[in-house]
């Protein structure tokens, strides 16, 4: 059932979208009826295969189930991690020193006071707002972090930012976009003590899970749960 955190915006079971390794499986018309009923009984359907057990394990997330949604004669199948993983982001904001230790997804279940915790500690610090945080963006945290292997927490520079923020930002750099996910919770700069820069560049563009931006001079990594791109600044 999908669970309501406390902005009130209604999010289901954990699912994360899937960035490679996309099918498409090809219904006949007689085959629809049992394959629709077979994913009403079974929610999800099978058609991932481990490429890397040894990320599979220090991770703590398998790419396994995805969800089937029929589109005429097609299905597209994204992956998913299992529903009894649960997940953990160590955090802290590098502006307030606020820290959080937090399991926002438990046997496959978003938690909404959890969820709640985490969009107040990446709120625009400048203004005070927080809103609510893809939760595809912090899966992929979690994912990035455990391949880091640290005992370090993530420290974020930068989470969610309101418009006026964002503009106001722009004015002082260049590389400052004027459609920033920030702006809609989907992007998180951020660096890990004792990791370098270009490891933790590294890493996140390995996951090819959305977009990544190498800020070199600055320290920091940009990750977003947008498109896969890359670039660097500095």
């Amino acid at each position: 059932m999908p669970v309501v955190t406390g902005s009130g915006q209604s999010v289901a079971k954990c699912d994360v979208k899937l960035t490679s390794h996309t099918c498409l499986i090809h219904l006949q018309p007689w085959d629809k009826a049992f394959f629709v009923k077979q994913v009403m009984l079974s929610h999800t359907c099978i058609h991932t295969k481990l490429t890397d057990r040894r990320r599979f394990l220090s991770c703590g997330l398998a790419v396994s189930a995805g969800a089937c949604l029929l589109a005429g004669g097609a299905s597209k199948v994204q992956a998913d991690v299992p529903e009894l993983v649960d997940r953990t982001l160590r955090l802290v904001n590098a502006h307030t020193w606020e820290k959080q230790d937090i399991t926002y997804c438990v046997k496959g279940n978003y938690d909404a006071d959890s969820l709640g915790q985490i969009n107040y500690l990446m709120r625009d610090h400048r203004r005070n707002v927080a809103t609510s945080m893809d939760v595809n963006l912090l899966d992929t945290l979690v994912r990035l972090h455990a391949s880091l292997e640290t005992d370090e927490a993530i420290h974020v520079l930068s989470g969610y930012r309101t418009p006026e923020t964002n503009a106001a930002l722009r004015k002082q750099s260049l590389g400052v976009a004027k459609f920033s996910l920030h702006m809609s919770g989907k992007a998180a700069d951020i660096y890990i003590p004792g990791i370098a820069t270009r490891t933790l560049q590294e890493a996140a563009l390995a996951m090819q899970a959305g977009g990544v931006g190498y800020y070199g001079k600055s320290g920091f990594v940009h990750i977003d749960s947008g498109r896969i791109r890359h670039w660097e600044r500095g």
